[in-house]
């Protein structure tokens, strides 16, 4: 594997929508994610040897709340530490921006809950929280 560069930024549209689709993930509309992605807090794109191989994005308030979206590595470069390398940056930007008592926030995928552990994230429900919950519109 060549060298990984972690840049502050956003992936364009069609190369949002790669991503996406190489790990699984449904795509949308060009014209939904020029409008959308802009409007993220925070942005990473991770390349090697100049190609896009993974993103991470932090979306919310910019104070009190806070949500950790599409964070993808291209399965050919999972488990080279480039989602460690993007997570290590969100959550640093995280603790540079938030209050006290903020609330950080995630949807893994599925067989992914142990890495977002390692940053102290807890699965839900617990004896206290109740279930994440989500609706995908059609």
């Amino acid at each position: 594997m060549g060298e990984v560069v972690i840049v502050e930024q956003l992936p364009g549209a069609a190369q949002y929508n790669r991503l996406r689709a190489a790990v699984g993930w449904r795509t949308h509309d060009e014209t939904f994610i020029e409008r959308a992605l802009p409007n993220s807090l925070y942005g990473l794109c991770a390349f090697v040897d100049g190609e896009l191989v993974g993103m991470a994005r932090v979306i919310g308030d910019d104070g009190m709340v806070y949500y950790i979206q599409d964070v993808i590595v291209t399965p050919a470069y999972q488990r080279h530490g480039i989602g460690t390398q993007m997570m290590d940056r969100v959550m640093a930007y995280i603790r540079a921006h938030a209050s006290p008592h903020a609330v950080i926030g995630l949807m893994a995928a599925c067989g992914k809950e142990p890495f977002y552990e390692k940053y102290g994230f807890t699965c839900r429900p617990t004896e206290r929280l109740g279930a994440g919950m989500t609706i995908f519109l059609e």
